[in-house]
């Protein structure tokens, strides 16, 4: 639905899909306000749902960033690029970014040539917002 709508927005917009990153059940634990036996989140369920974002992108026919899988390539990953097991650390939005980066590029875009689909925020008067998309 929500790709869907983004495909309505424009045409020239390359829709990339992003798949959870892992998650490190010790670090949550380690680092949860209210500590239970049960963590709220477990990779087990991260990969269950990044399985998902990648079959999707393959039906829809857009790329898809898994890195639930290229962040658990890398040995000692959990406290590389996650800082309290869920969130990302400096190295892991690098990772994000790098793989983002070669999605676009395999898409066929670079950044300095990508068209603006919106008006860039800078024309945009906070006072009377919707002029700028006129």
């Amino acid at each position: 639905m929500i790709v869907n709508h983004l495909k309505d927005c424009s045409n020239s917009m390359v829709i990339v899909l992003i798949t959870p990153p892992p998650i490190d059940e010790e670090g949550r634990e380690r680092f949860a306000r209210n500590a239970r036996k049960l963590p709220e989140r477990t990779n087990e369920m991260a990969g269950v749902y990044a399985g998902y974002c990648v079959e999707l992108a393959r039906e829809m026919c857009i790329p898809c960033v898994n890195i639930w899988s290229k962040m658990q390539e890398t040995e000692g990953w959990q406290k590389l690029y996650l800082s309290d097991g869920l969130h990302l650390t400096q190295e892991g939005n690098a990772v994000v970014h790098k793989e983002v980066v070669e999605a676009l590029r395999n898409a066929g875009f670079k950044a300095e040539q990508m068209p603006y689909d919106f008006p860039h925020h800078s024309k945009i008067d906070g006072s009377c917002p919707e002029k700028a998309f006129q």
